[in-house]
C-alpha cells in the first residue's frame, strides 16, 4: 500500500508562494524525489497554491488582502487521482490569527486542524472551508498537508434467486361463461430461478376444459428481472364466491402463492300476473303484471308481451304499445333484485273463463310466462207475469192462472222457486206442476233457466164467495237478495 504526504503553504502577503511536497512509502519505502514546486498563482484578490503527487492533489486558496479584526475564509480541496483510503488533511492556524470555524468541522488541537476522510474514489474531491480572524497587521499564512493510502478494491456479486406470483381475473362472472385468468410469475431476485413450475388449483365451483383440478405449467429457468405470463380459462359451475389459487416453485426457491376470487352470478327473471277473478260481461277486468330480476346480473332489453284472449278486448294498457289484442312493454335495463309493474284492463261480451297469457324475455336469454284467468259472467234478469182467465167468475166457477217466468238477462237464473197464497174468497183446485195444500200452492223448482228462456206454470182455482180478491205469488232465485212478489186480482160475484 502506498502512502503519500503533501505539504502546502500559503501566505496572504506573498506574490510568490512556496510549495513543498513529499511522497513517502509505508513500511519505510525509500522516498521518491520531490517534484519541483509549482509556481503559486496570485492576484490582487486571492492567493492559491496546489500540489499534486501520486494518488492525491491538494489545493489551498485564500484571500490576498485581509482586514484586521474581520473574518475571512480560505479553502482547501483534496482530489483523488485513484482510489484512496485513510485520507488525513492537516493545517495550522497561523500566528496572528484566531480560528473561528470550518466546514466540515475540524478536529481542533491547539492550533492544529485535522480533517479525516475514510475513503475517496478516483476523481472524487473534498472541499474544506476555514474561517479565521486576523489579530495583527503583517504577513500571516500557514501550510496544509495531506496523507492518503492507495486503495485497491475487488468485488464479487452474490446473487439470490427469487420468485413472485400474481394472479388476476374478473371480480364477477356469469354461470357457465368463460372466465379468463392471468398468472404472472417473476424473478425479483439477482440470480436465476431454476426449473420453475406453476400450478393452478381449480376450486369446487369452477372448472377447466381438461376436467382436471390442477393445471401445471413448466416455465423452466427464469433469469433475474424477467417474468412469464400464463393465461388460463375456467368456467363457473356454482353460484357464489370462488377463489382460484396458483403457486410457483423452483428447484432453488421455495413455493409462493397467489389467488384471484370471482363471484359467480346466476341470472334470473320472473313474471307474475294477477287480476280480477270474476267479472260481469261488459264491465272492466283489471290486471297487474310484475316482472322481477331474481338473479344476480343486470338484464337488458326486457320485453313483456301480454296477449288478450280472442273473446276479450283491451281497454287500456298504460305505457304499452297495443296492436290488436296484444300489449307490449319494454325495459332498457332491469337491475339485480329490481322489479317493475304494469297494468292493463280488458272487457268481454262472451261469458265463460277466459285466460290471457303474458311472457317476458331479455337479451341475455332469460324468459318467463304467467297467466291470469277471469270468469266472465252475465247478469240474470227475471221477468214474472201472472194472468187469470176468465176474470170475473161466478161463485162456484173456475179460472185458470198462467204464471210465466222469463230470463231477460245474460246469465242463467238458478233455483227458481214459485209459491201462491190464496184468500178465503177463492180456493186453488189443481196444478200439474206443483202441490196444492189448503190455500197455498208450491210449484216445482226450476234448477236453471238460460238467458232469454221462459217457463210457464198453470193453476186452476174456484170462486168460493163474493169478493174482490188478491192472489199473492212469491218468486225466489239464487241471485236475488229478496223475493219478488206479484199479486193478481180476481173478482168473484
Amino acid at each position: 500500500m502506498l502512502a503519500v504526504g503533501l505539504s502546502l503553504c500559503a501566505r496572504a502577503d506573498d506574490d510568490d508562494v512556496n510549495v513543498g511536497q513529499s511522497i513517502d512509502l509505508v513500511r519505510r519505502t525509500p522516498a521518491t524525489s520531490a517534484a519541483p514546486a509549482p509556481k503559486a498563482q496570485a492576484s490582487l484578490n486571492s492567493s492559491s497554491t496546489d500540489s499534486r503527487s501520486g494518488n492525491v492533489r491538494l489545493t489551498k486558496q485564500m484571500p490576498a488582502e485581509l482586514t484586521l479584526g474581520q473574518e475571512f475564509m480560505y479553502q482547501l480541496r483534496v482530489q483523488a487521482h485513484e482510489n484512496v483510503a485513510d485520507v488525513i488533511v492537516r493545517d495550522v492556524v497561523p500566528d496572528g490569527a484566531t480560528y473561528v470555524r470550518s466546514e466540515p468541522a475540524a478536529e481542533v488541537s491547539g492550533k492544529d486542524l485535522t480533517w479525516k476522510f475514510s475513503e475517496m474514489d478516483a476523481g472524487q474531491a473534498k472541499d474544506i472551508r476555514v474561517w479565521l480572524r486576523p489579530d495583527r497587521e503583517g504577513r500571516i499564512g500557514s501550510c496544509a498537508t495531506v496523507f492518503a493510502l492507495s486503495r485497491a478494491c475487488a468485488f464479487g456479486v452474490v446473487g439470490k434467486p427469487g420468485l413472485a406470483i400474481k394472479k388476476t381475473g374478473p371480480e364477477t362472472a356469469v354461470l357457465g361463461q368463460d372466465i379468463p385468468y392471468t398468472i404472472t410469475v417473476s424473478n425479483p431476485g439477482s440470480a436465476v430461478a431454476k426449473a420453475v413450475v406453476v400450478t393452478d388449483n381449480v376450486p369446487d365451483g369452477l372448472s377447466h376444459v381438461s376436467g382436471q383440478s390442477a393445471v401445471t405449467f413448466n416455465v423452466g429457468d427464469l433469469p433475474p428481472g424477467q417474468s412469464r405470463t400464463l393465461p388460463i380459462v375456467l368456467k363457473g359451475t356454482k353460484r357464489g364466491k370462488h377463489c382460484n389459487g396458483a403457486s410457483a416453485v423452483a428447484s432453488n426457491v421455495p413455493k409462493v402463492c397467489a389467488e384471484a376470487c370471482t363471484t359467480i352470478l346466476v341470472p334470473g327473471i320472473n313474471l307474475v300476473k294477477e287480476g280480477t277473478k270474476e267479472q260481469f260481461l261488459g264491465k272492466s277486468a283489471d290486471y297487474t303484471l310484475t316482472v322481477s330480476n331474481t338473479g344476480d346480473t343486470k338484464l337488458t332489453n326486457v320485453t313483456i308481451t301480454d296477449t288478450a284472449p280472442a273473446a276479450t278486448r283491451i281497454l287500456n294498457a298504460a305505457g304499452a304499445t297495443v296492436v290488436g289484442n296484444q300489449a307490449t312493454w319494454r325495459i332498457a335495463e332491469l337491475g339485480a333484485g329490481e322489479k317493475k309493474s304494469f297494468t292493463m284492463s280488458l272487457t268481454s261480451a262472451t261469458a265463460g273463463s277466459h285466460c290471457n297469457l303474458a311472457s317476458v324475455v331479455s337479451t341475455e336469454g332469460q324468459s318467463a310466462r304467467a297467466e291470469a284467468c277471469t270468469l266472465w259472467r252475465g247478469v240474470g234478469a227475471i221477468l214474472v207475469e201472472v194472468v187469470d182467465d176468465p176474470d170475473p167468475i161466478l161463485v162456484g166457477s173456475t179460472t185458470t192462472y198462467t204464471i210465466r217466468i222469463t230470463n231477460q238477462g245474460s246469465a242463467d237464473l238458478v233455483n227458481i222457486n214459485t209459491a201462491a197464497a190464496f184468500p178465503a174468497q177463492i180456493a186453488p183446485v189443481a196444478t200439474a206442476q206443483g202441490t196444492v195444500t189448503g190455500q197455498n200452492v208450491k210449484f216445482q223448482t226450476v234448477p236453471r233457466l238460460g238467458s232469454k228462456q221462459s217457463v210457464e206454470f198453470r193453476l186452476t182455482a174456484r170462486g168460493v164467495s163474493v169478493g174482490d180478491t188478491r192472489v199473492k205469488f212469491t218468486f225466489t232465485e239464487d241471485s236475488l237478495t229478496s223475493p219478488i212478489v206479484e199479486e193478481e186480482s180476481t173478482r168473484v160475484f
